[in-house]
């Protein structure tokens, strides 16, 4: 079966680690052997953010972009990169998001891809907390918080095979995700902030999920610039998304045929 693999990267005034990562991208795509289309959506950038974009789809046709005139958050990226990936592509396209501050290396795609392929996954997450997984350079704040947010996950809104719920860096078969857009009625993703991607793993888990994580490192040295987390707000997000149970509940589980 032929599909293609869409990489959506989100950002918000990601100058000069957006072109590192758009290289390495290039990169890649003479490596894969499957069409690769990157689809980013500029936050609301007050950068030269768009500059870099303009730059690089001018140069690569497979390379697009679409601008939020202000910066509406996380959540608001993802959702874009959701709905247009939803509209343009097959369900047996897989999506892969990935963050922009240059963080998430893309040669772990090809092995997410294998992943999700070969064990017939509807979702893969690149995990620090995989086997063979780590992370270097991060806070010990940000180590709290995201150990914290697996626990927590973990317990109300568990799912086999996952233990990342924070991670940005995922796989989506997008048929998958167009079922549960569907059975959200678009609204999937409502969180504004980075307590979006717990979010959609804790709809996921209503819904009914096939999931796998894919060892990840995460290089926090290679950042450039503070991290845009508010963890306080965050923490907040998550214990929202309890409180917000019952709004979770999808009508109807995702089918989930044979591929």
């Amino acid at each position: 079966m032929t599909y293609k693999v869409v990489v959506g990267v989100p950002v918000y005034n990601e100058y000069p680690a957006l072109a590192r990562l758009l290289d390495k991208l290039v990169a890649l795509k003479e490596r894969l052997h499957v069409p690769l289309r990157v689809l980013v959506v500029n936050d609301g950038s007050t950068d030269r953010t768009e500059a870099v974009l303009r730059k690089y789809a001018d140069e690569h046709s497979f390379i697009a972009y679409e601008n939020h005139e202000t910066n509406r958050g996380l959540g608001a990226a993802i959702h874009t990169l959701f709905a247009r990936v939803t509209e343009q592509f097959a369900a047996e396209d897989i999506l892969i998001t990935i963050d922009g501050d240059n963080t998430h290396h893309p040669r772990f795609i090809p092995g997410m891809v294998r992943q999700l392929q070969s064990q017939n996954l509807d979702l893969v997450i690149a995990s620090r907390f995989a086997a063979g997984g780590k992370e270097k350079g991060v806070s010990l704040t940000r180590k709290l918080c995201s150990r914290g947010a697996k626990a927590y996950f973990k317990l109300f809104f568990p799912i086999a095979g996952v233990s990342d719920y924070s991670s940005g860096y995922r796989g989506y078969r997008i048929g998958y995700l167009q079922q549960a857009m569907a059975a959200y009625e678009g609204k999937l993703v409502t969180t504004e902030g980075f307590a979006c991607m717990a979010e959609i793993i804790a709809k996921f888990s209503r819904l009914g999920v096939k999931a796998g994580e894919y060892p990840l490192v995460l290089d926090y040295h290679l950042k450039q610039g503070r991290s845009k987390m508010n963890v306080a707000k965050t923490v907040r997000g998550y214990l929202a998304l309890l409180q917000n149970v019952p709004k979770y509940e999808s009508p109807a589980r995702v089918k989930r045929g044979k591929r």
